[in-house]
């Protein structure tokens, strides 16, 4: 209800507005006209001195009417001022009738002026109100004075049918006149309303654009102090891969001398040595090698880091590789309850690699395994799988979707040495049924300097290194090392390795050749 009172405010004023200035121009017409008749009036008086003049009464009744109106219009009362203007129109009329009868008036035609007049500057129906307020004056005076003879004449009744007729035409023209004004209001509404929401959204489009240009700018000065951090950590890794690098170089000096001539020793060659003497100096002569070993770990992070690592390109065959490593991790067994095993696919093919460094991964991951490993055993697996499998293999566990069904089918046909894939990359395995790592701790065992538990460190010892190196050596032969375990039951890592290619070989073959 409140929209329609707002919508329909705006059409009265303006109508009102419109009736207003319509109003102004018909009473400066009329009292033009009465000042006419009035002028006429005085000329003809001055010419005749056979008695009053029709014109003057006439002229004095529109004069008066107009008078009184602009007064009231003067005072803000619209209606009082359309009505006193009207009356003396109607009073004009009235007074004619004192000179001419009915049938003899022209001054009856105007009556439908007023009845226009009144439906356009008041209401549309006050048209047929002043149609019958003129009829009923008109007759009544012509009773008056002419006994109602004239009532029926033909020009009285033609005077009727006008009146009501321009009522019936001013109703029709003020409806169209509303409609049109209705319209018009309502398309300016829609227009001044769609222009505030354009005026808005394009404050809103503005606010965004500001917003905008205030977010790049942030994003810029953090992308500079991204660059300038990352600058800073480039530097602060280089410079401590250096310093490691270098105090690993003076530390091994050193080390080589202990371990040197603690095994000079030990082998009694400056004669010899009581029980508890070749005690202290296995303790001196293992502790040395550990501490290389440790030495070694943190200089080859080091180089890793730095890209300063290089790595020997050959043909490689596994099979003595595995072997020899295998006789190292014997020697790391001592006496403990561990067997060791492995399953070697017959015939694999070679790698193409660092043999060094590939020993080097095959360590790190059977010291591990023992490490963890008081009794059971420790299996090492090697077999070749095509390269459209080697996704899914190295990423399977023995829980996933495929069952266990297929991973220890896969496991037995491996450790009875059977062929059964095309050979694109060669994979090995180490399985331990040691203390296992639980799920939790299982992505922190490829980050530098990361155990799975702090306990475990204190107990076990060593850096967190060794897996962060192998991984990255594998990356490096173009291979991928994973790993699933089970806490409580064991773990399983396991690398691939591409197999060499033709042109790989073709090559090395040229080389020997030359």
């Amino acid at each position: 209800m409140s929209q329609l009172l707002d919508q329909a405010q705006p059409r009265t004023d303006l109508t009102l507005s419109l009736r207003e200035e319509a109003f102004d121009v018909m009473l400066r017409c009329i009292a033009i006209g009465g000042g006419v008749l009035l002028l006429w009036s005085v000329l003809q008086l001055s010419m005749t001195t056979t008695g009053l003049p029709m014109a003057l009464p006439v002229a004095c009744a529109l004069l008066i009417g107009c008078w009184v109106a602009n007064n009231a219009r003067q005072s803000d009362r619209y209606v009082l001022a359309v009505g006193l203007m009207l009356g003396g129109m109607l009073a004009a009329i009235a007074l004619s009738l004192l000179y001419y009868p009915v049938e003899q008036n022209p001054f009856i035609f105007f009556l439908p002026l007023v009845v226009v007049t009144a439906g356009v500057l008041l209401r549309p129906s006050y048209g047929f109100v002043a149609a019958s307020i003129g009829i009923a004056v008109l007759a009544a005076l012509s009773i008056t004075m002419h006994q109602g003879r004239q009532l029926f004449s033909l020009p009285f009744l033609m005077a009727a049918l006008l009146a009501y007729l321009s009522a019936l035409i001013g109703w029709r023209m003020a409806l169209t006149f509303l409609a049109a004004v209705e319209w018009a209001m309502e398309s300016y509404t829609k227009v001044e309303r769609r222009e505030s929401q354009l005026f808005e959204s394009e404050k809103q489009l503005q606010r965004a654009l500001l917003d905008k240009d205030f977010l790049n700018g942030k994003l810029t000065n953090s992308n500079q102090e991204l660059d300038r951090a990352r600058a800073a950590a480039e530097d602060a890794n280089r410079l401590k891969s250096q310093f490691v690098a270098n105090m690993s170089h003076e530390l091994r000096t050193p080390l080589n001398a202990i371990i040197g001539f603690s095994y000079i020793l030990g082998q009694q060659l400056k004669g010899p040595l009581n029980q508890d003497q070749r005690d202290y100096l296995q303790r001196i002569y293992d502790s040395g090698e550990h501490l290389m070993k440790l030495l070694n770990d943190i200089l080859d992070n080091a180089k890793l880091e730095a890209g300063r690592i290089e790595l020997g390109r050959e043909p490689i065959l596994l099979d003595p590789v595995i072997h020899e490593t295998m006789m190292t991790a014997t020697s790391l067994l001592r006496d403990r309850p561990v067997e060791l095993r492995q399953a070697i696919q017959r015939d694999l093919p070679p790698v193409y690699g660092d043999r060094l460094r590939i020993a080097q991964v095959l360590l790190n991951l059977l010291s591990n395994a023992i490490k963890f490993t008081a009794q059971g055993s420790i299996t090492l697996r090697a077999y070749t799988v095509p390269t459209e499998n080697i996704r899914t293999l190295m990423h399977c566990t023995p829980q996933t979707t495929n069952g266990p069904a297929a991973y220890h089918q896969h496991a037995q046909a491996l450790d009875s040495g059977e062929v059964f894939m095309p050979l694109w990359y060669v994979v090995v395995e180490i399985a331990d049924t040691g203390i296992g790592i639980a799920p939790e701790h299982t992505h922190v065992i490829f980050e530098e300097y990361q155990q799975a538990d702090a306990a475990l460190s204190r107990r076990y010892g060593g850096t967190g290194l060794g897996l962060p190196i192998s991984r990255r050596l594998v990356e490096l032969h173009g291979g991928e090392l994973t790993m699933t375990s089970e806490l409580g039951k064991g773990s399983t890592f396991r690398f691939s390795m591409p197999v060499a290619t033709t042109e790989q070989l073709r090559a090395v073959s040229i080389e020997q050749e030359v």
